[in-house]
């Protein structure tokens, strides 16, 4: 009997290419944006291109084509409309900041979410000790728009964006819950 698990050093590698891709699209994409001063024609594009990777494995057979109906679509679009948001949201918070200071401040999305839940019917009430669990997340970032010498510094621009982004993330983590479980 063969274990189909994966191994922790399988685990290990795929999380450190995760980080290290991220790391390389996040400085690739600030050079982008500095360099053409263009953040929503870059994020317009990256989305395209994601379109057209999509369009090409589905044609070419190298992915499942997912069967969906009219009504299937009608409940994604939502989904989709949030996450470009989320998407442009995190371009154009790198695009008018530090790389740094939006990953500090989308790493508030869990904050979203948490309002969200309780915002949005149907109420997502988590247990008490989550919502304590996100006190050092957001002491993290207050602590990290902390400048020694300056006091708090904060791109309102960037800050912004990224909050956007935040909302856009959890407002479509919200509504995709349901529907996700719908298409299976």
């Amino acid at each position: 009997m063969s274990d189909k698990s994966p191994s922790n050093l399988k685990l290990l590698g795929l999380v450190t290419a995760w980080y290290a891709g991220n790391t390389f699209y996040n400085i690739y994409n600030k050079k982008a944006t500095n360099m053409i001063h263009a953040h929503w024609f870059v994020a317009c594009a990256q989305l395209v291109v994601g379109i057209v990777w999509s369009a090409v494995m589905w044609g070419s057979g190298m992915r499942k084509k997912p069967n969906l109906s009219a009504q299937d679509i009608a409940a994604c679009i939502p989904i989709g409309l949030g996450a470009c948001v989320a998407h442009a949201g995190s371009v154009l918070a790198m695009g008018s900041g530090s790389v740094s200071f939006a990953q500090i401040v989308k790493a508030c999305e869990p904050v979203f979410a948490a309002v969200i839940g309780l915002v949005v019917p149907p109420m997502d009430v988590k247990p008490l000790l989550a919502y304590f669990m996100l006190i050092p997340i957001v002491g993290g970032v207050g602590l990290a728009c902390i400048k020694e010498g300056k006091g708090v510094d904060i791109n309102y621009t960037a800050f912004m964006w990224a909050s956007i982004a935040n909302l856009a993330a959890a407002l479509k983590g919200k509504l995709g819950g349901s529907v996700t479980k719908a298409l299976k």
